[in-house]
């Protein structure tokens, strides 16, 4: 369990490292920006490699306009729909879809993840070793 606790304390500290580093990174990109502007350059080169500032445009769009300003046909060929997982299984618990078409139109994928949790009241590995020492 001791190497578990050191390689979770190893697991914090990184992640505390990684915030740390993307807030100096949001800071050096906004330093950046505002350089570039007072300069009224695009880009830096640095070392043979070029930083540069990108701008793009994402669009979004309201399917509730789209639906009233197009035909059916139209859009229809221009949205998809997709399954609302937490409906899906609602329907599932209560009949309305039954377990064999519910295992039919299923895929599960595996994943694995590092959840990271504070626990009010918790005690640390340091203090359970220490109560048990004084007992």
């Amino acid at each position: 369990m001791a190497l578990t606790t050191s390689t979770a304390k190893a697991v914090l500290a990184k992640r505390e490292a990684l915030a740390i580093a993307e807030q100096e990174l949001a800071q050096a990109e906004a330093s950046f920006k505002l350089e570039l502007a007072k300069e009224g350059v695009d880009f830096a080169v640095v070392d043979g490699t070029k930083v540069a500032v990108i701008k793009g445009e994402r669009p979004s769009y309201s399917v509730e306009l789209l639906k009233d300003l197009v035909s059916d046909k139209v859009f229809k060929t221009v949205t998809k729909s997709a399954v609302d997982g937490k409906k899906f299984k609602s329907a599932v618990e209560v009949g309305v879809i039954k377990a064999d078409v519910a295992e039919a139109v299923t895929t599960i994928t595996a994943y694995e993840q590092i959840r990271v949790t504070e626990l009010k009241g918790a005690k640390t590995e340091s203090n359970t070793n220490a109560e048990a020492k004084v007992a």
